[in-house]
């Protein structure tokens, strides 16, 4: 199962090239740089909103609760 994150980010990206040739195909001219900028700005803005994918088989093993020691 991908990660969330990864997911939407990759999504959030693909959007923004479907939208610049869009906007291109109706004859607004949208800069390369600022293309480039968009997809990386909403790509990561989605990266981090998104939330993250539980993934109980990387969990490390669980450990015993600690007791304080004993007061002399």
């Amino acid at each position: 199962m991908p990660e969330k994150k990864v997911t939407a980010a990759a999504i959030a990206g693909a959007v923004v090239t479907i939208v610049v040739w869009i906007l291109r195909l109706s004859h607004i001219a949208v800069p390369a740089e600022v293309a480039a900028a968009a997809t990386t700005l909403l790509s990561a803005a989605a990266g981090y909103l998104a939330p993250h994918t539980h993934r109980p088989d990387l969990e490390g093993p669980a450990t015993a609760p600690r007791t304080p020691p004993a007061a002399p």
